[in-house]
């Protein structure tokens, strides 16, 4: 099977939004007609089932992804993920403060329901303060593309223009996923005052960028410097508080 690029496929959907037909499509890109009629149909289709990958173009029926879920994963994992390869297969991990056992109960809900055929495993690290989710699956670098060698922070972070698209469908809970993983909320103390502020730390400017234009498209007002952002304008809390809630 050949697998186009994912450039060769924005054109495709570009010259749709332009309302030319399948034929005309294939004839421009040089790609049968059959396969642009495959991309025309929408990428999430059967309750949210990822028909194919969107790197790769191979089946991958077994994988479940609602745009809120993909969101909040892809938050987790630049935040406290790694993605390990192996011969056959991948191992997607997820290290989790033990202290929040209801992000923790979440986020193992949330692997369960991406991957419904694989098991969700659970594994206590660092003297039972660290909870390390994990999973297998063979398409996990195609569906994180960030994983690269190295430490995310040494190296660029930048987003394909599918992962793009999914979080401007689900800004809040790609900004959950960020909170719960390298994130907080606590009261802040000022002189006699106090009131509840959420931050989010990271050492990649990449990730923070990220984080900030999430927060921007929802009208929040992030204020950030090179390794912190702090949200903390009442009206802000107030909506981080429903959507997000208090990290505990």
């Amino acid at each position: 099977m050949f697998a186009y690029s994912t450039t060769t496929r924005a054109a495709a959907l570009e010259l749709m939004r332009a309302g030319c037909n399948d034929c005309e499509i294939g004839r421009r890109l040089g790609v049968p007609r059959t396969t642009v009629r495959d991309w025309r149909r929408p990428p999430y289709v059967r309750a949210g089932i990822l028909e194919h990958c969107e790197r790769c173009w191979l089946p991958m029926s077994d994988v479940c992804f609602a745009s809120e879920d993909y969101a909040e994963l892809l938050g987790l994992y630049l935040g406290d993920g790694h993605i390990s390869r192996f011969a056959r297969t991948q191992r997607l991990r997820l290290s989790l403060d033990s202290r929040y056992p209801g992000i923790v109960h979440d986020a193992h809900a949330l692997l369960r329901r991406c991957f419904p055929a694989n098991k969700a495993g659970i594994v206590m690290a660092d003297r039972g303060s660290t909870t390390v989710l994990g999973v297998y699956h063979q398409h996990l670098v195609c569906l994180l593309p960030q994983h690269a060698a190295g430490k995310k922070h040494e190296r660029s972070i930048a987003l394909e223009p599918w992962q793009t698209a999914l979080i401007r469908q689900a800004p809040w809970a790609f900004i959950r996923g960020c909170i719960r993983s390298d994130g907080c909320s606590f009261v802040n103390r000022t002189g006699r005052y106090e009131y509840l502020s959420y931050a989010f730390s990271n050492y990649s400017p990449d990730i923070l960028g990220l984080f900030v234009s999430a927060c921007e498209s929802v009208g929040l007002h992030p204020r950030h410097n090179a390794r912190h952002v702090r949200l903390n304008r009442r009206e802000d809390v107030a909506r981080l508080v429903d959507h997000v809630g208090i990290k505990a």
